[in-house]
Parts: C-alpha cells; sequence; structure tokens
C-alpha cells in the first residue's frame, strides 16, 4: 500500500512559517531559498520583484525584449522563497542574492553543481536523450505552474498592520500543510471566483444536519424518468444503463437496503455514485456527512467528476501528511460558532482512513461508500474491522469484481453492508455452499435485491471487439541455463514432493517466472559488465525470449502508429523495460505503485491528450489503479500472467473502456515449456469451470467461485498442481546439456502473429459472459482425458529429470562453501548470497 505520509516531502522545517505572514517576520529581514526551480540567460537587471508571474502578468516581462545577440545578458535562477508561495518567486542573478545577503546559498551551489553535470552528460549523449531529458524537464515545469493557481480558499482574515484582508489559499498539486495567506489585492484578479465560492460556502444552508427527516424513515421511491436538470449541467449527459443504475441506487436506497454496485469496469460506476448523492442532496435535501473511501491511485479521478457532476457538493479531499490533515480538521472541517459540519462530502483513502479512525469514526456518516471495496473481501482485515464499526446510514461498495476467488468473500462484502440479514458465515455457506448442483439458483435469489452488475457488451454495442493472441516464445540460451540452476539448486525441497510446504514451492515457481521474464531478474549485471549504448541493449534484449519477439512486435507497432500498454506484475520488470524503450527513444510513460498522484495524473493525461507523442505505457498489473481510462491505446501486451486471470482481465479493460474507437488487440507473452505456460492453461481450465457455475447469473457476472472458500487470491493452486506445475517442461529442458542451449530460432514476426493462438470475443454469447469467450474450449470430455495425461506426467521423479552429475556438482559447490565458511578459505566464487548465487 501507498505511504501517503511521505506523499509530499516538506521539511518540517519549512512548515513553522506558513502560518505566519511569511518570511519578513524574521528579526534580519533577508530571506531564505527554499529551492531553485530553473536558469535562464536573462536581460541583465531584469530580476527581483519585477518578475514575479503577478507583476509580470500586470505590467509586462521586463526581459521580453532581451536578444541574447545584442544585449547584454547574465544567467538568472528562479527561486522559490522559504515562507513564500510560488507566486512570489522571482528571477535573480547570482549578484543580487549576495547583495541581498539572502540564506541558503548553498542551494543555488548545489543546483548549478548539477546543471554542469547535466550539461556534460548532454553533451555526450545522443539527440534522442537530449530530447527525452526535455520532454521531463518540461513535465517538471508543468508542475510548477500548476503550484501557481489557488485551488480554493480556506480562510480569511485582516492584517493586524494596515486591517487589509487576506485569504489563506490551498494550492492546486501542493498539500494542505504548503497553504499560505496571500492579499486579497493580490489574489483577486485572477482568483476572485475562490474567494467567491469560498464565501458562498462559508454562508451555506445546505450543510449536514442531524435532523434530516429522510435520515429516520425513508421516503417512497419514485423514480426518475429522464436525468434531472441538477445532475451534470446541460452538457453531460448520463447514458440509458447510468440513469438505470441511479434509479437502482435509489430504489435501494428507499427500501433500506445496502447495496453492491459491481458493474465491469468502464461503464462509470464513480458517475453513478456521485449522481446518487447528488440525488440525495437535491431531492430529498440530504446535504451529507457522506465519506468516500477510495484507494489513492482513483483519488484524483473522484476529485474531477465531483466537481464536475455535482458542482454544488462541497467536497473536501482528506489525505496528506499529520501538518496537511490538521490544517483540513482546523479550516475546513467546523463552523466555528454553530459547531455545524461544513463540509458535504469527504474523500479518503484507506491509510488514512485507518491513520485517523478515532475522528473519522466519531461522525455519524448519512453515507458510506467504498471503492474498489474487493479489498474488504476479507472479514478479518484491519480495514474491514474498522469500518463496519463505522456510523451509517447507508452504505455502498464499488468493486469490478465483486466474486474473485470464493463465496466466502461474497459473504464478506454482504456481512458489511448487511450485517443483520447475513449475520453468519456459516449459515450462509450451508445454505448455498452446495449450490454447485443447482447452479447456485438460491444464491441468485438471495443476491439479487443487493447486487447489480452490467458487463459491457450488454450495455453498450458500440465497444469494438478485442482479441486476444497468446505468443508462445521459448526462452534465450541464457535462460535456460539459469532455469535449469534454478531447478538443480532447490532438488532437495522439489524431492519431497506433496510432503514439501507450498510456500516453497511458491517460491521456487516465483524465481522461475522471474526466469522466464528475464535473467536480469535473477543475477544483474554487474556495474563492470555494462557496456555502450548498443552493446547494453543487445545484452538486454539477450537475455529474455520475450524481449527478443517484444522488440520485434514493438517495431511493427510502431510502423503502424499503434500505441501500446504493456503490463507486467514485477516492477523490477518494468525498470528493465524502462531502460530498453529509453534506450530504443521510444517515448513512454510509466505508473507503478511508487508514482505518487500528481505525476500519475499528469502521465495519464499526457498519454491521453490530443496528438500525443507517447508510443508506449508500462503498468504494473496491480498498481495501475483501478479508474484509470487508456482508451487512446489500442493495444495491449500482457508481459506476464498473473495467477488469478481476473488481474489481467482488469489490466485488459484498461484500453478497452466505453469511448473506445478502434479494435483492441491483446498480446500475452507466453514462455513455452515453463511453469508459465502450465500456470495459465490450469488458470484458464479453472475460470472455465467456475465460469459454468455462475453462468445463468447475469448479475453478478464473472466469478471464480471455488470449493474451499479460504483459497486466497494469489495461488490458486495446491500442492499437487504446484509440484506437477514445477515439473512441466522440465524435462525436455534438461535433455540439452550444460553449455550447448540453443537459443530461439529467428522468426519473422508476421510468421509469430500468424501461428499466434487466438481468442475473440464473439458478441453472440451474452448469457454466458465475457469469461467464456475469452477461453474457447472445445468440449469437456476432451478436458478429462488431458486430466489423466497430466497426472502420468507428473509421476515422474525428480531424480529421472535432473541429471546426476548437475546434482552433485551443486552439492560440491554447496559443501565447498560451507568450508570456505568454517575455514574463512578466499572465495573462489562471487556468488551472491540470497536465493541465488550464481557459478
Amino acid at each position: 500500500s501507498y505511504k501517503e505520509d511521505d506523499d509530499f516531502e516538506t521539511d518540517s522545517d519549512d512548515l513553522i512559517e506558513m502560518t505566519g505572514e511569511g518570511a519578513d517576520e524574521q528579526q534580519d529581514n533577508s530571506e531564505t531559498i527554499e529551492k531553485v526551480l530553473d536558469i535562464r540567460l536573462g536581460k541583465k537587471g531584469a530580476i527581483g520583484a519585477s518578475t514575479t508571474v503577478y507583476v509580470t502578468e500586470a505590467n509586462g516581462n521586463p526581459s521580453a525584449d532581451f536578444d541574447p545577440e545584442k544585449d547584454e545578458g547574465e544567467v538568472q535562477y528562479l527561486i522559490k522563497w522559504k515562507g513564500w508561495s510560488y507566486i512570489h518567486s522571482t528571477w535573480e542573478s547570482e549578484e543580487s542574492l549576495q547583495q541581498q545577503k539572502v540564506k541558503g546559498l548553498k542551494k543555488l551551489e548545489n543546483f548549478k553543481k548539477k546543471e554542469e553535470e547535466i550539461k556534460q552528460w548532454l553533451g555526450k549523449v545522443s539527440p534522442e536523450d537530449v530530447e527525452y531529458f526535455n520532454c521531463q524537464q518540461e513535465l517538471a515545469s508543468e508542475l510548477n505552474k500548476q503550484y501557481q493557481i489557488v485551488e480554493r480558499v480556506i480562510a480569511n482574515s485582516r492584517k493586524t498592520s494596515s486591517n487589509d484582508p487576506e485569504y489563506l489559499c490551498k494550492w492546486m498539486g501542493l498539500p494542505y500543510a504548503e497553504c499560505s495567506w496571500e492579499d486579497e489585492a493580490l489574489i483577486s484578479k485572477k482568483f476572485q471566483h475562490c474567494i467567491d465560492s469560498f464565501n458562498s460556502r462559508n454562508n451555506s444552508k445546505t450543510i449536514p444536519t442531524r435532523d434530516c427527516k429522510v435520515l429516520k424513515q425513508r421516503p417512497r421511491f419514485v423514480a426518475l424518468k429522464k436525468q434531472p436538470s441538477y445532475i451534470g449541467g446541460e452538457n453531460l449527459e448520463l447514458r440509458d444503463y447510468q440513469l438505470e443504475g441511479l434509479n437502482w441506487l435509489a430504489h435501494s436506497w428507499c427500501k433500506n437496503n445496502s447495496v453492491i454496485l459491481a458493474d465491469e469496469m468502464g461503464l462509470g460506476k464513480t458517475i453513478q455514485t456521485i449522481s446518487f448523492l447528488s440525488y440525495l442532496f437535491h431531492q430529498h435535501q440530504l446535504y451529507g456527512p457522506f465519506l468516500v473511501v477510495v484507494p489513492l491511485s482513483t483519488l484524483t479521478s473522484w476529485q474531477r467528476e465531483f466537481e464536475v457532476w455535482a458542482p454544488e457538493i462541497n467536497v473536501v479531499v482528506y489525505i496528506g501528511d499529520l501538518m496537511s490533515r490538521n490544517m483540513i480538521r482546523e479550516y475546513e472541517w467546523i463552523h466555528s460558532q454553530s459547531k455545524r459540519l461544513k463540509f458535504n462530502a469527504l474523500i479518503t483513502t484507506y491509510e488514512i482512513l485507518l491513520k485517523d479512525k478515532t475522528v473519522l469514526g466519531s461522525i455519524n456518516w448519512a453515507f458510506l461508500g467504498v471503492d474498489e471495496a474487493h479489498r474488504l473481501k476479507n472479514d478479518d482485515s484491519l480495514l474491514y474491522k474498522t469500518l463496519i464499526d463505522f456510523k451509517s446510514n447507508h452504505r455502498l461498495l464499488i468493486t469490478g469484481t465483486p466474486l474473485q476467488n470464493s463465496l466466502k468473500e461474497l459473504w464478506s462484502l454482504l456481512h458489511f453492508i448487511m450485517p443483520e440479514k447475513f449475520e453468519f458465515w456459516e449459515d450462509f455457506e450451508e445454505d448455498h455452499g452446495k449450490g454447485r448442483e443447482n447452479g447456485y439458483q438460491s444464491l441468485h435469489k438471495v443476491l439479487e435485491p443487493f447486487l447489480l452488475r452490467r458487463v459491457k457488451k450488454d450495455v453498450e454495442k458500440s465497444l469494438p471487439a478485442k482479441v486476444e493472441q497468446i505468443l508462445r516464445v521459448e526462452m534465450s540460451a541464457l535462460q535456460k541455463q539459469y532455469y535449469k540452476w534454478i531447478l538443480t539448486r532447490n532438488y532437495k525441497a522439489l524431492s519431497k514432493g506433496t510432503r514439501g510446504s507450498t510456500s516453497g514451492f511458491l517460491n521456487i515457481v516465483m524465481e522461475l517466472k522471474k526466469c522466464c521474464n528475464h535473467c536480469y531478474l535473477i543475477k544483474p549485471p554487474e556495474e563492470n559488465e555494462r557496456e555502450n549504448g548498443l552493446e547494453t541493449l543487445q545484452s538486454l534484449i539477450r537475455s529474455s525470449g520475450k524481449l527478443i519477439l517484444l522488440d520485434k512486435l514493438l517495431t511493427r507497432l510502431r510502423e503502424r502508429g499503434n500505441r501500446v500498454l504493456i503490463f507486467s506484475q514485477m516492477v523490477r520488470m518494468l525498470d528493465i523495460l524502462a531502460e530498453y524503450l529509453t534506450i530504443k527513444h521510444y517515448p513512454f510513460q510509466r505508473l507503478d505503485g511508487s508514482i505518487k498522484g500528481e505525476i500519475r495524473k499528469q502521465a495519464l493525461d499526457h498519454f491521453n491528450a490530443d496528438g500525443s507523442e507517447d508510443f508506449c505505457f508500462l503498468l504494473s498489473t496491480r498498481a495501475g489503479g483501478l479508474g484509470i481510462n487508456l482508451a487512446s491505446a489500442d493495444t495491449v501486451v500482457i508481459f506476464d500472467s498473473d495467477w488469478n486471470p481476473q488481474n489481467d482481465l482488469q489490466a485488459q479493460a484498461r484500453a478497452h473502456r466505453i469511448g473506445q474507437k478502434k479494435q483492441v488487440n491483446i498480446y500475452r507473452l507466453v514462455t513455452k515449456g515453463t511453469v508459465e505456460e502450465e500456470i495459465i492453461e490450469r488458470a484458464k481450465k479453472k475460470m472455465v469451470l467456475d465460469h459454468l457455475v455462475i453462468q445463468r447469473m447475469d448479475t453478478t457476472g464473472r466469478t471464480v467461485l471455488d470449493n474451499n472458500s479460504g483459497r486466497s487470491n494469489s495461488n490458486p493452486f495446491n500442492k499437487e498442481e504446484l509440484t506437477a506445475i514445477l515439473k512441466f517442461g522440465a524435462e525436455d529442458l534438461f535433455k540439452e546439456l550444460e553449455g550447448e542451449e540453443s537459443e530461439p530460432q529467428e522468426m519473422d514476426i508476421d510468421e509469430i502473429l500468424r501461428l499466434a493462438e487466438t481468442r475473440e470475443n464473439e458478441v453472440s454469447t451474452s448469457a454466458t459472459d465475457e469469461l467464456l469467450s475469452q477461453f474457447k474450449v472445445a468440449n469437456f470430455a476432451t478436458m478429462e482425458e488431458e486430466e489423466t495425461e497430466l497426472d502420468e506426467r507428473s509421476q515422474k521423479d525428480w531424480d529421472d529429470i535432473i541429471p546426476e552429475e548437475q546434482r552433485k556438482k551443486v552439492e560440491e559447490e554447496e559443501r565447498q562453501k560451507e568450508l570456505e565458511e568454517i575455514y574463512m578459505l578466499p572465495r573462489i566464487r562471487n556468488g551472491r548470497e540470497g536465493v541465488m548465487s550464481f557459478p
């Protein structure tokens, strides 16, 4: 999970003055450099107060007519001053800074040093690298511009000295901790609308009250025949199924049913939820307080949609470090006179909710909504235990994947929304656990009032098809060596068979999955092995059969003008792909768990912008954060597949969303004759069989139910299956002698695509949902036969698979190592400690 406290790195000493009048209260009156933002060659003397944003907007830029050929210039630095907001940043020359005796000149020295290093580096690299660097710079300066925009005014007062009014301003893209007091005269020029909305919020009559009568007794339901004018204004129209969704939410509320909105991804669950809150607000004068708990990755999109679809609702985004949250509670929380809540809706993240559960838990919420609610599937988790005790009049869970693995998870969600109705798991299991025989009819009946799920195919006929091709690749020679090496090293654990430990087997499978992706994940190249650009690229590509193929594929897609999303589960793999894309000079964006809100938002906007040059977007399968729309891409590459095909389906839905104009092509890379290929085959069957169980029930759509309800999401296989998976392909691999492993055959990319196994989504299979067409299976008789074959194959012992001399060699190495450690002999080889040490 994200560490939100570090989201905004601000030194504690930067924060102390923020609340005061800034730096001019300091005794010795000299300013302090907080950071150097930029450098330029400017007109001599065009520095100081006349270069702030607001002065240049009023009086023109003093450096505008500067011609470096004719006029005398000087090097100038854009300085952000400590205790002053970004709009007060000024251009200064080194001389002017020394004359003013400013503090913090060390920051300038460091900046100059860094500039010098960059300059030298730029001199050595290719023009494409320079261009890439400039683009990165541009992104950073866009952010700085953002920091000069007032997002909202949160307080007002009068100056002690002159009695002039001033306002406390929250700046866009910066945390509340960096709010600053600014003069009215300055702010009103460009941001009068922020002052107006501050005043109207302060005098607003539409604030939460406990006396709202619908809280005690819900009204009769009256259906909305058409979209009410208060939702979205003139130019935003709910689609018909979204209006139906709104009616269903309203109807459930009137009937006192808390519910799960489980539409497939990309159908606008956020918009339907916000419309529902707007309906409560306008139709029933229920002004909150509404609490919406969301993952960090979708936070900005919730904020955006609220502004667009329900501008009258006063929404406060409650995140940031301790200082920021204190600031929010001081200024955005309560009217000081009436002690009534100021906000209608509060958006926060799971992490912050757990940190501040005492504060948030003390409020009587009119509505509690949880986005990506499958996070609540474990009724034992801290988030679940915390939230279930919150006081709330109505609950809504929002999730695109209501059922991932088991009935128990579904019960957890139902127990969360209706604890009286779904009180005990044991009863629920007794009633429905045996439901396989009758296709879960009893379960469908019970679920109906509490769960709404539509899939894209049912609601939007205009969405182009998506086609998935499985591209099977061979390992490179080096990968084969590593793969055999991992198996041989773990011979002891493997030969225990089903007596071994599941977690031990899982670790081996994970190592092998890493090896299938890229050799560097097992053994990164030594620093001194780094060659020049071309050689680096060659060894990068040669270390992975998948990358050999991807390299060909991307060349072709680039020619065709496609735009590509590349998913991997391993962040280290994303690093390697990023290195590859950088060397190839393919413009790309990247998003994984470590990439923070603002930069993430910019990366998305940059990729989706009209005429965007970005060719690739690297995403981690899990972090992509749902509610992220990348419909401007038309190709998805799944670099490595998930244990749980559900996660891959979500990944594909990134590009395959309502609003998509082109066909979406999905390429799934799978390494032949390895654990990877076997996992995919088995997961596929699991999904097909499980799908048959639930296909009659269109409300829940895709599910993966498992008999033993406790199986965790991350590993759907038992020990028997894992031992079989580990043996898959190993025998053939060991037939190639050590050191004589063959490289993959050269193949033309068109040939590869022609031979690929294709799965397409036909529109005709309406009842059986996309999942089944995702995995075409001829008939089930053949599946039974395959099963027996599989078992025979997994009967073979590891003794027969791993040649004896290789086992002996490894044992000898191990012994050698122990002796070295006993006698502290000089090392014979430089193996890394840990899972792997390499000969």
